[in-house]
């Protein structure tokens, strides 16, 4: 299992950052936050960390990653200067850093709230003059969301009616083959208390008849129905 999260991480981190080989071939990228005597801490990148016990790492080889470098660019960036975040925002997405990438964008529209590249790598459309996120843009022309999809209202009541309209017509269907079921249920008991009548009426015995042995080989019904010998 946790090998298989090492994978995961992986996936996500950039190169040029520093690993932790851990026995057993797993290995462990990104940047070393704390390390102690018993512990080291990686953060992956996103907010991610993961943690190894020192008895189970078997070397560690440091480098400065991305997202060290980025710290450090962002540290020294004048207050007030959106060029230099701009040109950060654009470094981090070359090197696969969105997060980071949004976060200095983000700084560029604090300064620079029209700025029309920062909004659009935030993902904000203009409504009537003003930059706006998509779920606002989306609001303002009426939309509803419905089941993670935008649309108008009254395709969301055209969607609802419809299953409706389903949904009655599965439970009649499913009604009236309750019913045909419990017709031919009805029909087949009718059948057997009709043949049951015609045994009686044959002179059969009945179930719960008296029996009596009488003077014979085989049993007599009470009352006798054998013909009187003359």
């Amino acid at each position: 299992m946790k090998r298989a999260i090492v994978v995961i991480a992986l996936a996500a981190v950039p190169v040029f950052a520093d690993d932790v080989y851990l026995q057993g071939g797993g290995q462990i990228t990104g940047e070393i936050v704390e390390q102690t005597e018993d512990s080291v801490t990686v953060d992956i990148g996103g907010g991610g960390t993961i943690t190894a016990h020192m008895s189970n790492v078997v070397r560690i080889e440091k480098s400065t990653s991305p997202l060290q470098e980025y710290r450090a660019r962002a540290a020294k960036i004048p207050a007030g200067d959106a060029e230099a975040w701009r040109k950060l925002a654009r470094w981090a997405t070359g090197e696969a850093l969105s997060s980071q990438a949004g976060k200095a964008y983000s700084q560029v529209v604090a300064i620079l709230p029209d700025d029309q590249e920062a909004n659009r790598a935030l993902g904000r459309v203009q409504v009537d003059g003003r930059w706006v996120t998509e779920e606002e843009s989306y609001l303002a022309q009426g939309y509803v969301k419905f089941e993670n999809e935008w649309m108008t209202p009254a395709e969301r009541q055209s969607i609802l009616a419809d299953r409706k309209a389903r949904a009655e017509a599965n439970r009649q269907a499913n009604a009236a083959k309750i019913q045909s079921i419990e017709a031919e249920q009805e029909a087949e008991k009718e059948q057997k208390a009709a043949d049951t009548e015609a045994f009686r009426r044959d002179g059969l015995p009945r179930v719960g008849d008296p029996v009596y042995w009488g003077w014979g080989g085989g049993p007599s019904y009470w009352p006798s129905r054998s013909r009187d010998l003359q």
